[in-house]
Formats: structure tokens, C-alpha cells, sequence
């Protein structure tokens, strides 16, 4: 009986890994339907009609091959399937009725703490595979600057290993080496960013508890399985914890429905921050050296949390404190406004107050998911200055003069005055009494000139006898 050849499942294997299993398999079963076996390739003469009839299913395949540097609908399944694997979460119409009241009371709540106004969008309760259907297109535009810059560093490292393949494999590839990696480090990213879309999913609470707008538009929504998953670790009784974390995303919503900037303001400075992000080439190519070709399981196991240089460019030092700032700011002014709407209604609203700064402070394990992946801490740094900032301004004024620093970027304050917020104070009253005194001066001025400039006056006429 004739051994088998072991180069008969190879080239399968070879395919695997650099196609993935997805395409592979596509072009396998296309191949076999029409009585090809790839297993037998290396027994194939390379000018013959079969290496021809393989060379055309594979380019028919890659004509396919994603638009862009992430295979996004690998991503989605792959992030879909984290969450199916543990069992879905599904929504009973309690759950529904539960979370749209407490949505509707912290909203009431609010006109009393802030002078922004409701966002007047829907309120909606999701499971964590409705998170990942209405987040992944904020999540792909935050992330795809990095996934541009990972591919082009991979694939340069990957050069070599391509040198390195056997002869038939180099010839079955041809003058399509770019094309090859470019599908396979887009399938890699596909896995690694839909790993990280589904954790995201099963740690969110709502559509904005990062600091982040993964929605775009005025929908308020809640999580349950989440919320009732971190309630249970607390003291505080779970109908308190849906209350205040209910409060928080409605906080979140005014302040991003009421400032049309900041939503795009925070997405294009992360954009920038990913766009120059520094990739540490010694750390791919030592990931690269780990790879085997032959063995499609390797791709999965990169992990890009080893490959960002911790040292930014001067460029994205600023663009790094620029986010910092914003993200304290935000996060602050929901803290205290979350503590003015609560005060009275929740008992323990000081202590979960206390349990969401520590867990910003330190990075949730959202901010921490969301940095591995682009190599970007989200923890807003200065979140006790920010909170005590926004303190000061309602001491200073009302909640509509401190709410009024939103209407404008250039109105807040930035990092240097967090640390000493009292001339930031003093200078704005001065600048306000200046305003004032620069307007009274022109209505006077106005005034002095309307006025009918006396003269002498003039003789009476002479009177007739």
C-alpha cells in the first residue's frame, strides 16, 4: 500500500495561512468542485493546465479581497461569535420596560442639574450583539488609522518570510506577493479588532460610559446584562446602580447633543493620534519570526499589544494631552452633574460616584480593550482637577454660565489651567467686565451721537407797530 505523501495536505495548510481559513477553503472547494486538488500541486508540472486552472481560482479570489486594511466582516463574526460562545444575552420585556423608565427618570432628574437641554432621541435597551450592530462604525473609523499603519509594517516584515516559502508556493503566488499579504494581514486585523469589538461589547453599559460616542444621532441606550453583571459585584442594591448609570449615559447624551463639535472633535483627534501612531519594527519582525506558514493557526495568535512604540512623536504628545484634557473634562462635568441630579434620590450615590472614578482612574476594562488595540490610554488623567473645575464654575456662576464653556472648544479650559483653575476664572471675569465695559461705552458713544448739537440763538423777528 502506498504511504501517503505528506506534501498532499501542505499546500492546503499553506493556503490557510496566508489567505485564512475563510478564502482558503472557498478556493479549496471551488477547485475540487471542478476536479482539482491543490494537495497534489507539488506534483503538478508548473506550466501545466492544472497550475493555470489554480492560478485563475486564486485570482478570481482576490479580486475579492477587502477594501481596506481590516476584513471587517471577519470582524463582525468574529466579535459576534465571542459573544454567542458564552450564550447570548436575550431581553425580556421586563428588561425593556426596566430600562426605558430608568432612562426616563434620570432624564427628569437632569433638568434640575444641568441647563443643557434633553437630547430628545429614543431610549432603547440592548443586548450586547445590538451594542455591536450599532457601535462598529464609530469603532471602524476610530480604529482603521491603526490598522493602515499595522499592515504596512507587517507586510514589510513579512517579505522575507514570503522569500522564504518553498519554490512552488513563491510560483503559485507570482508577482501577486503584495495582494496575498495584503488579504491575509486584513484577515489578521479582521480577528484581532473583532475580539476587541466583542469584549467591548460585553463591558459597555450604554453608548457612552467610555467617555467615548460610539453612536451617532441622540439615542440614549442601556446594556442590562452588563449593568446587572457589574451591580452584582457592588454593595449597593442593583435598582440604585441601573438608576445612576442611567443618569450618567443621559449626561453624556445632553452634553454631546447640546455641543455639535464634540462628538467630531473627539473622533478626529483620535484619528490623529492613529494616523502617526509609531510602530515598533523590532517587535513585528520578533512576532513575524514566530509565524510558521504552514500552520494557519499562527495568525491569530500575533498580538499587537507588543508592537506600539511607547515613546510618541512630538506631534502626537500634543494631540495626546489635547485628548486627555477633553476626555477629564467630559468626564468630570458628568461626574458632578450626575452627583447634583442624584443627590436626594440615591442613597448610595456618593459610593458609586467613588467605585466610577476609581474605575476610570485606574482604566476599565473597556478603556484598557480599547487600548491594547490602538496602543492609546483612555484613562482621562486629570479627572479630580476636571471634576473640581466644574465645581468651582457652578460656585462662580449657575448652571447656565457653567454649561456655556460647552457652546465652544476654544471657551474650555485646557491642561495647565486644570492645575490652577482660579486664574482661569479670574480672567474670564475680567475679560466679561471688559466686554461689558467696552458695549456701555458704545451705547453712550451712540447716544452722544444722536443728540442735535446746540448753537446760538437766533434773533426774533422784528414786530410790526
Amino acid at each position: 500500500m502506498n504511504e501517503p505523501d505528506p506534501r498532499d495536505d501542505q499546500w492546503k495548510d499553506m493556503l490557510r495561512a496566508v489567505l485564512g481559513d475563510q478564502a482558503a477553503d472557498e478556493v479549496i472547494a471551488s477547485m475540487e468542485s471542478q476536479g482539482f486538488d491543490p494537495a497534489n500541486f507539488a506534483r503538478m508540472n508548473p506550466n501545466g493546465p492544472d497550475v493555470s486552472a489554480l492560478m485563475g481560482q486564486l485570482r478570481s479570489m482576490l479580486s475579492g479581497a477587502p477594501d481596506g486594511p481590516v476584513n471587517w466582516k471577519i470582524a463582525e463574526q468574529v466579535a459576534r461569535e465571542s459573544i454567542t460562545r458564552d450564550g447570548v444575552d436575550t431581553l425580556t420585556n421586563a428588561d425593556v420596560e426596566k430600562v426605558k423608565s430608568n432612562l426616563a427618570l434620570a432624564n427628569m432628574w437632569l433638568n434640575e442639574a444641568t441647563a443643557l437641554e434633553s437630547s430628545y432621541g429614543p431610549e432603547q435597551a440592548w443586548s450586547r450583539l445590538d451594542w455591536i450592530a450599532h457601535a462598529q462604525s464609530t469603532f471602524r473609523r476610530m480604529t482603521e488609522p491603526v490598522a493602515a499603519n499595522l499592515n504596512r509594517a507587517f507586510s514589510t516584515a513579512m517579505e522575507q518570510q514570503i522569500a522564504e516559502m518553498p519554490e512552488e508556493m513563491k510560483a503559485m503566488i507570482g508577482g501577486q506577493a503584495s495582494t496575498f499579504l495584503n488579504q491575509m494581514m486584513a484577515t489578521m486585523t479582521g480577528m484581532q479588532f473583532g475580539a476587541a469589538l466583542g469584549e467591548l461589547a460585553k463591558q459597555s453599559f450604554g453608548s457612552t460610559d467610555t467617555g467615548l460616542p460610539f453612536v451617532e444621532g441622540h439615542t440614549t441606550a442601556l446594556v442590562p446584562t452588563n449593568v446587572t453583571e457589574f451591580a452584582e459585584e457592588l454593595e449597593a442594591s442593583e435598582d440604585e446602580v441601573f438608576l445612576y448609570v442611567a443618569v450618567r449615559e443621559h449626561a453624556h447624551a445632553r452634553l454631546f447633543a447640546s455641543s455639535a463639535w464634540l462628538r467630531a472633535y473627539l473622533l478626529d483627534t483620535i484619528e490623529a493620534w492613529a494616523r502617526d501612531i509609531n510602530i515598533d519594527m523590532a517587535a513585528v519582525e520578533e512576532q513575524i519570526r514566530g509565524i510558521d506558514m504552514s500552520n494557519p493557526q499562527g495568525m491569530p495568535e500575533i498580538d499587537l499589544t507588543d508592537v506600539f512604540n511607547p515613546a510618541p512623536t512630538d506631534d502626537q504628545k500634543g494631540v495626546l494631552t489635547q485628548l486627555e484634557t477633553i476626555l477629564a473634562l467630559i468626564e468630570g462635568w458628568v461626574c458632578e452633574v450626575t452627583d447634583l441630579a442624584t443627590a436626594g434620590h440615591l442613597p448610595d450615590a456618593a459610593a458609586l460616584r467613588e467605585m466610577f472614578t476609581r474605575r476610570r482612574a485606574t482604566g476599565g476594562p473597556a478603556e484598557v480593550t480599547f487600548g491594547n488595540l490602538v496602543g492609546l490610554e483612555l484613562r482621562p488623567r486629570k479627572l479630580r482637577e476636571a471634576a473640581a473645575f466644574w465645581k468651582m464654575a457652578l460656585e462662580k456662576g449657575d448652571l447656565e454660565s457653567r454649561d456655556h464653556f460647552w457652546s465652544h472648544p476654544d471657551l474650555l479650559p485646557d491642561s495647565e489651567d486644570l492645575d490652577n483653575p482660579e486664574p482661569f476664572f479670574t480672567t474670564q471675569e475680567s475679560d466679561l467686565e471688559s466686554e461689558i465695559d467696552d458695549l456701555l461705552a458704545g451705547i453712550f458713544a451712540e447716544d452722544e451721537a444722536g443728540e442735535k448739537p446746540s448753537g446760538p440763538e437766533e434773533p426774533l423777528p422784528p414786530t410790526s407797530n
